[in-house]
């Protein structure tokens, strides 16, 4: 049996993206081209790999088994042309950069767009989730530097700070919280909360500051981004624990308030770059990280 790793890539990327034409738009190929390639690999290796449904590719039991074995190959092959790359000092070619909310969507494009001014031959791709996904993602090679608001104790993972944040008790600035000022712990467990999703960074830091898990609020929604928990507020739905660089343009315009919680100080928490220790990284990782240093001081600036 031989295992051509044109496409055993083709074959992985259908596996992590879940669908034969999502594949085709991330490796820009088209779809019956990716179907082709997988067919061939099926007959390479004599099972089927994937069942085909209506609206996804579905693994079967020797496709989990090739995926697990073929991501790692495919990381050892990514691992020997960065290497190569390194030596030749080449900083050329695409990055997958993977952050959490707060950073990918409030910090890492105007990084980016300083990036591309010192190295405008890298493409970069930022894909956002929640701190626990970019985490997985890292780990498992699929992203090759990650962005969060938590660090979690998982081997394989490096983490290194890179930027500070600091959260507040958001409410709208309305008839019902004009005049307040501050409020109990106990209190703000039985009014309207609007959560972020497990997984997410400011949540994970709000915990853990309090002592306290949401479940036991008053949760009334659950938001899988920052921007959607700001719209709920704006609307009235409820309160929640934001980051202040996210609603800046709200306070400033009066639009919401922030309001203390008695018996705690300000809740900080800092920002990490993820990578792989098990993984070599690429000249262009490099250069993005030597990139980086100088952020936490725009950051205090601008905040």
């Amino acid at each position: 049996m031989r295992l051509d790793l044109a496409l055993l890539e083709v074959f992985c990327t259908v596996y992590e993206e879940g669908s034969f034409s999502k594949a085709a738009l991330k490796l820009r190929l088209s779809q019956p081209t990716i179907s082709g390639h997988v067919k061939n690999l099926e007959e390479a290796v004599g099972a089927r790999l994937l069942d085909r449904l209506p609206r996804n590719a579905a693994p079967t039991e020797a496709g989990k088994i090739l995926y697990r074995r073929g991501r790692s190959i495919l990381n050892e092959k990514d691992a020997a042309i960065k290497e190569l790359g390194k030596f030749l000092n080449c900083v050329e070619g695409s990055l997958t950069v993977c952050a959490s909310t707060m950073p990918g969507e409030y910090l890492l494009p105007q990084l980016i767009a300083g990036f591309h001014v010192t190295h405008p031959g890298v493409s970069v791709e930022l894909q956002i989730s929640d701190s626990k996904d970019v985490c997985n993602k890292v780990l498992a090679g699929t992203a090759e530097l990650g962005f969060v608001g938590a660090r979690f104790d998982t081997v394989g993972l490096e983490f290194r700070k890179f930027a500070s944040d600091t959260l507040g008790l958001i409410v709208p600035n309305n008839d019902e919280w004009r005049r307040v000022t501050a409020i109990t712990l106990d209190d703000l467990a039985k009014k309207p909360f609007l959560s972020r999703e497990g997984g997410s960074g400011t949540r994970e830091t709000f915990e853990k500051a309090v002592g306290r898990e949401l479940e036991g609020f008053n949760i009334i929604g659950r938001f899988g981004s920052t921007n959607a928990v700001k719209e709920g507020l704006k609307a009235g739905l409820g309160i929640s624990v934001l980051s202040l660089l996210a609603v800046a343009p709200e306070l400033s315009s009066g639009e919401l308030k922030v309001i203390k919680i008695r018996g705690f100080g300000a809740i900080t928490r800092e920002f990490f770059m993820v990578l792989n220790s098990n993984l070599t990284t690429s000249p262009i990782v490099d250069a993005f990280i030597d990139h980086v240093p100088d952020w936490p001081a725009k950051l205090t600036r601008t905040a």
